[in-house]
């Protein structure tokens, strides 16, 4: 065979290879890393110039030696469950694993392939989508009450504050001060609804993440004087603009850190960070995550599968509507809110949004 011939026999492979749709690990029986494409470089988070040569367990999930070693032992193709292993970046992702022997021309055991279907996005969009539908209804519900019930509540409050203006019985002042309380709450209630309204095209600017960021931990920071929390920041500078409503991604990013903040009973810790995503969450666009992390009391998971959904609270001062726009209004934004939670260890909220192409 010509050198000409051999070397484009290896550019079709190494074409062929990272072309596959699929991620592809290839080990030696030693378990250490002979190759990957350019899917597993991305699933995993590794160059495969830094995991050639090195141990499958320093990069990879436990589940995925496991089943090499079964593939090995038994000399045959073994198909693994769906798994969601946390990678070492701390990311977690959802992945089903074919382990396969492979064969030297003499017929022994040199190695092993795996073949790993990321499911992370499908199963991310999946979720999204169904969250999407059983809001939408709620949403043009909501929205069109908003309209209807403010004349009328302020014909209400204005009839307390008469009330209380024209009698001097001190039962029925307490009754109209009473209403017009209620009538406040009422309305500022209304008003938080509004943001279920489409965004005008002119509030729309591009934006730098961080100067929101900071801005509201430095207000937060100011009212928690008493639990003393620290604040940590770490942020990527080089992160591009997004594209968004400034007092809308405000509103959402002060409930964030409000809500991490009240999770915490006294001289916790909040990390605001913001990177690169590389995850494909939001369906290929180039992408930021904020996240948000505290280690205050956590979240029970029974609590976390309705976090985002209208009205849901477990504080009793709640109205169980700010998580809810939250959501709402970073999907109005093309992005994305995902929460994970442990009783006793803490919350981390993450953000992803569509960076600005302008």
């Amino acid at each position: 065979m010509t050198d000409k011939v051999a070397r484009k026999k290896k550019v079709n492979y190494k074409e062929i290879f990272d072309a596959f749709p699929e991620s592809i690990i290839i080990i030696d029986k030693n378990f250490l890393i002979l190759d990957m494409n350019d899917n597993a470089e991305t699933t995993f988070r590794i160059s495969r110039q830094k995991a050639q040569g090195r141990a499958t367990n320093l990069f990879m999930p436990i589940e995925m030696e496991q089943l090499a070693k079964r593939a090995l032992l038994e000399e045959r193709t073994i198909v693994g469950d769906e798994t969601n292993p946390t990678l070492r970046s701390g990311d977690k992702i959802s992945i089903q694993a074919i382990a396969s022997p492979l064969f030297t021309t003499k017929g022994n055991i040199k190695g092993a392939i795996l073949q790993i279907k990321d499911m992370t996005a499908t199963k991310f969009l999946s979720s999204k989508s169904i969250q999407e539908i059983s809001t939408l209804r709620f949403e043009t519900l909501m929205s069109g009450l908003a309209h209807e019930l403010k004349n009328p509540l302020s014909g209400i409050r204005g009839a307390a504050q008469l009330l209380a203006e024209e009698t001097e019985n001190i039962e029925t002042i307490k009754c109209a001060e009473i209403i017009t309380k209620e009538a406040d709450r009422l309305k500022s209630l209304l008003d938080s609804l509004k943001q279920l309204e489409p965004f005008a095209e002119e509030l729309l600017e591009p934006l730098d993440i961080h100067d929101i960021l900071m801005e509201i931990i430095y207000l937060e920071s100011l009212s928690d004087t008493n639990k003393n929390i620290q604040y940590k920041q770490n942020y990527d500078i080089t992160l591009p603009l997004i594209q968004g409503d400034r007092n809308s991604l405000k509103q959402v990013f002060l409930n964030l850190i409000k809500n991490a903040s009240q999770a915490i009973e006294v001289k916790g810790k909040i990390e605001v960070s913001t990177r690169w995503i590389t995850e494909h969450k939001l369906k290929g666009q180039k992408a930021i995550s904020v996240e948000i992390e505290d280690n205050g009391n956590g979240i029970a998971r029974e609590s976390l599968e309705k976090i985002f959904s209208p009205f849901y609270t477990t504080r009793k001062e709640g109205s169980g509507l700010g998580l809810f726009l939250a959501y709402q209004i970073i999907a109005k934004h093309g992005g994305a809110v995902l929460v994970e939670s442990e009783l006793g260890k803490g919350t981390v909220f993450k953000v992803y949004l569509p960076v600005s192409t302008n």
